[in-house]
C-alpha cells in the first residue's frame, strides 16, 4: 500500500520517476516545487474526470433552483460544490443535460432535467490524499509526472512513456472497482416469462361469465 498522504508525497513521487530530487513542499521556493505545485489541482482534477474511482464517488440529491431553463427542460438542478463527474442519476429514464444552462454570471454547470427531483451519484474533489486509494494515487503521480517531464528533463520520451504507465494504470482502476460492486439489473418478463420458469401456463383468455359467455 501507498504510504503517500499529502499532496508533496505524490509530487515527490512524480518527481522521483523523473530522477529530481524531492522537495520539502509545495510551497519551496525551487523550480520543480514551484512547477509541482502550479500543475497539481489540475492534474488530480483531469485524473478524478478520466474514471469513476470508488473511493471518489458520493450520492447526493440535488436542489431545484428557481430559475428554468429557457428551453428543452423543465427543471434546473445546482451541482454540488465538489462536484467533477457524474456517475449516474437513481431514474435512469429520465433525460437529463449538465451545461451552463441560462443563469445569468453562473460559473458553474447545472443539471437540466424534466425530473421533478434528481438523485445522482457523482466523482467528487478528493483533497485529502488520504481518502484516495493506492491506484488511484498513483494515477495522479503518474500524470503529473508526465505533464512536468519535458520541463524538468527536456525529454519528449520520457514525457510519452508516462502518458503510456498512467492509461495502463487507468485500465488497472477499471479492473479493481468493477471487482468491487455489482450492477446487476432485473429485469422482468411479464406474466407469460415467469409462467414458463414456474412450468405454470399461461394463457390470456377473456373472462367468462357463470353461463360460458364473455364477461
Amino acid at each position: 500500500p501507498s504510504s503517500a498522504s499529502t499532496e508533496t508525497n505524490l509530487a515527490n513521487m512524480a518527481l522521483t520517476m523523473l530522477g529530481q530530487q524531492p522537495i520539502g513542499a509545495l510551497t519551496d521556493s525551487t523550480n520543480r516545487a514551484v512547477m509541482a505545485d502550479a500543475r497539481y489541482a489540475d492534474i488530480r482534477d483531469s485524473v478524478l474526470r478520466a474514471h469513476p474511482w470508488n473511493c471518489g464517488i458520493k450520492r447526493d440529491s440535488l436542489v431545484k433552483s428557481a430559475t428554468d431553463p429557457d428551453w428543452g427542460y423543465a427543471n434546473t438542478f445546482g451541482l454540488p460544490a465538489d462536484f467533477v463527474r457524474l456517475v449516474s442519476i437513481e431514474d435512469p429514464t429520465q433525460k437529463y443535460s449538465i451545461e451552463a444552462g441560462n443563469q445569468a454570471g453562473a460559473d458553474t454547470v447545472v443539471l437540466l432535467s424534466d425530473a421533478s427531483e434528481m438523485n445522482i451519484r457523482y466523482v467528487y474533489r478528493i483533497t485529502d490524499v488520504g481518502k484516495m486509494d493506492d491506484t488511484l494515487k498513483q494515477a495522479i503521480a503518474v500524470r503529473l509526472a508526465a505533464d512536468l517531464a519535458l520541463a524538468l528533463t527536456g525529454d519528449s520520451g520520457k514525457e510519452q512513456f508516462l502518458m503510456q504507465k498512467y492509461q495502463s494504470v487507468l485500465l488497472q482502476a477499471q479492473w479493481e472497482d468493477s471487482a468491487q460492486h455489482n450492477t446487476t439489473e432485473t429485469i422482468h418478463g411479464g406474466l407469460w416469462l415467469e409462467s414458463r420458469y414456474d412450468n405454470a401456463v399461461y394463457r390470456d383468455y377473456p373472462d367468462l361469465s357463470s353461463d360460458g359467455s364473455l364477461s
